[in-house]
């Protein structure tokens, strides 16, 4: 695909994020039916209406384009395919947090390529795809977004998030945030992955690691982070692939290496 190609459909994905941005904005903090998807999982009519905005304007831009969205769901795709969260950070919205966002990613073949975040309650968009750049809109005033220079843990601002079942499943990030929080600067816990990834993108954090997180919670905000200069691996240190359940460290990449073994190490103990 050409960077043409690419900044194409970055703009028209940027339309549609803030279109359903605005959608979600009205019904911010007016109420309106919450539902769980399991005990602290919830889904409201609000995301249903953000996701069928969002499919209906893709397919009709894009209609050779494959969609996979949270609450219709969806296999990985192979070749182009748009990953879509037409809310993410559910929780906070439901409680009149301001920390939401609508995700929409594009991936080929599982790796994440360009990505829109839209921050309608702060009036933030980041954007961003391969050979483009990544770029911040705050109240039209337009920035690129570079990675952080920081070197050390020790000086780092980094940021986390835990699993939905977590009360259930040992597996569940706190060993590692246990070890971590003693050795950085400050932690930071949104409850929206795809803000935390471009906060990375931005310079604003340092890191991020996190895990189980459906390839709709990862695309975009991964795509932005790249494009912005991050470094982003599985827990291994493989590159990222879009799967079911992803486990994800995205940093400046001066401290990817020490915040990704220090992950492992608190891990090994489980």
């Amino acid at each position: 695909m050409t960077t043409s190609e690419l900044e194409r459909l970055i703009d028209e994905a940027r339309a549609i994020a803030i279109d359903a941005g605005q959608l979600l904005a009205r019904a911010w903090r007016r109420g309106g039916r919450v539902e769980k998807k399991s005990a602290i999982d919830l889904v409201t009519e609000h995301d249903l209406a953000s996701e069928a905005l969002i499919t209906a304007r893709l397919r009709a831009a894009f209609p050779g384009i494959t969609i996979v969205a949270e609450e219709a769901g969806g296999e990985i795709a192979s070749g182009l395919a748009w990953y879509v969260d037409p809310l993410d950070g559910t929780t906070n919205f439901a409680h009149g947090h301001f920390v939401f966002s609508v995700s929409i990613g594009l991936a080929h073949h599982g790796a994440p390529i360009a990505g829109v975040v839209h921050a309608p309650a702060i009036g933030i968009t980041w954007w961003g795809a391969e050979g483009v750049g990544a770029f911040r809109s705050v109240g039209g005033v337009l920035e690129q977004c570079r990675v952080s220079e920081n070197d050390t843990l020790a000086s780092s601002i980094i940021a986390t998030g835990f699993p939905y079942d977590r009360a259930i499943d040992p597996d569940n990030n706190v060993r590692e945030s246990a070890r971590i929080i003693p050795q950085v600067q400050g932690i930071r816990r949104l409850g929206s992955a795809a803000m935390d990834l471009v906060l990375v993108a931005d310079g604003t954090y340092d890191g991020y690691w996190e895990q189980k997180l459906a390839p709709w919670d990862l695309c975009a905000g991964a795509a932005i982070a790249k494009a912005a200069g991050a470094t982003l691996t599985d827990y291994e240190g493989a590159p990222i692939t879009l799967r079911p359940k992803n486990r994800v460290v995205c940093t400046n990449g001066r401290v990817h290496e020490v915040l990704r073994r220090e992950v492992l190490a608190a891990r090994a103990e489980l």
